[in-house]
């Protein structure tokens, strides 16, 4: 499909130049590798290529929620990839799923739960800063995904206002005083997964699921490790992200069932 003014699209020079831009008329683009137009963006399509001003050339592509580390605004800490991908991964969430998130943040789980979930699906996100929600309602926005998000201020820890939804994401400090209010909403089976960054919480929260019908209960911690490939001279990259932070998931059951 054509490109139009309003699409966002991410602006490919080279590994380490990778920037997400929106189509607009009279606006320009710019880098140490030269500028564009982004005017002339309007019907081409996605996997293109175009030349900068300095004759570098560039690629189109269509974003996907990697990119939003590219070009979103986040104030706030956001959560990595890798992290992301797993907590989606095991909790089993598909197209069409209802899901609870808190706290918002800068939108960059909600981005990755609403792209997951698809058009049918329904993101739930709490947060207690209104802030925090405008920046990610922007961000949400610019990645054309805020359909598929109810925002709601509200301090989660009072009590989650949807009931039988298909699984429920934590980034809050002290997750454990959530975990009667989960049990509640859940669907039998429904996943919670929840990011700490300390050990100290771990072992709160692992301890307060433990009081209520859960099973299949983990904690984990995820390393990722890019390799430099060069002919003869392959090996781990000098520079990456190895810790993050801690991931607790589990799911839940119907006693004496």
């Amino acid at each position: 499909m054509p490109l139009k003014e309003g699409d966002s699209v991410v602006i490919w020079v080279d590994p380490k130049r990778v920037f997400l831009v929106k189509v607009e008329k009279g606006k320009k683009f710019g880098s140490d590798k030269g500028t564009l137009d982004l005017s002339t963006l309007i019907g081409k399509e996605y996997g293109s290529t175009v030349s900068l001003s300095t004759g570098v050339q560039a690629y189109l592509l269509r974003p996907t929620p990697l990119d939003a580390y590219n070009g979103l605004r986040r104030p706030s800490q956001v959560l990595y990839p890798k992290d992301i991908s797993y907590m989606i991964y095991v909790s089993g969430i598909k197209e069409g799923d209802t899901v609870i998130e808190a706290g918002t943040g800068s939108g960059f789980l909600t981005i990755s739960l609403a792209y997951t979930v698809g058009e049918k699906g329904r993101v739930i996100t709490y947060d207690i800063r209104e802030d925090m929600q405008e920046t990610a309602r922007r961000n949400l926005s610019f990645m054309g995904l805020l359909d598929r998000v109810t925002f709601k201020l509200k301090d989660i820890r009072q009590g989650i206002d949807e009931r039988d939804v298909d699984a429920v994401f934590l980034d809050m400090p002290d997750p454990w005083n959530t975990i009667q209010y989960v049990h509640e909403i859940l669907k039998p089976s429904g996943s919670v997964v929840i990011f700490v960054p300390t050990v100290n919480q771990i072992e709160k929260t692992v301890l307060k699921i433990r009081e209520f019908d859960f099973v299949d209960v983990h904690a984990e911690e995820l390393i990722v490790r890019e390799y430099q490939v060069k002919e003869n001279a392959t090996r781990p990259k000098n520079i990456g992200v190895v810790h993050t932070g801690f991931i607790i998931r589990a799911r839940k059951s119907i006693k004496g069932g």
